[in-house]
């Protein structure tokens, strides 16, 4: 793969990644805005259901998209071209630990889900 094509797909998959994290952080806050402030609407059952589906597909997406920018990456990162093995950058990549990255966001979506799901019951 030359360089251009393989900087155009970095940029493209990190894009992705970045486009996720806004509509991510809006949703857990309005969920927390709904728990914190919901008063006597938070009392009825069907809208604790409605708040806390809402919380764990919405997590469960995240995390979908999440691990597939990151497991995309790192092919990414050992299909680097010739004139980027050699840069800090595509030694940076050699040694990125991806499956960490990829299990640390795991357990941290899944801590966030749990936690809003607690407070919601």
């Amino acid at each position: 793969m030359d360089e251009k094509t393989w900087t155009r797909m970095v940029d493209t998959r990190t894009s992705d990644g970045r486009a996720m994290i806004m509509p991510y952080v809006v949703a857990v806050s309005a969920t927390l805005a709904l728990i914190v402030f919901g008063g006597d609407a938070m009392e009825d059952s069907s809208v604790k259901l409605a708040v806390a589906a809402f919380a764990v597909l919405g997590s469960l997406w995240t995390l979908m998209w999440w691990d597939g920018v990151v497991a995309d990456v790192s092919k990414l990162a050992k299909d680097q071209p010739e004139g980027v093995k050699g840069t800090n950058i595509g030694q940076s990549f050699d040694s990125t630990p991806f499956a960490a990255m990829r299990a640390i966001n795991a357990v941290v979506i899944v801590l966030i889900s749990l936690a809003q799901v607690l407070a919601i019951y």
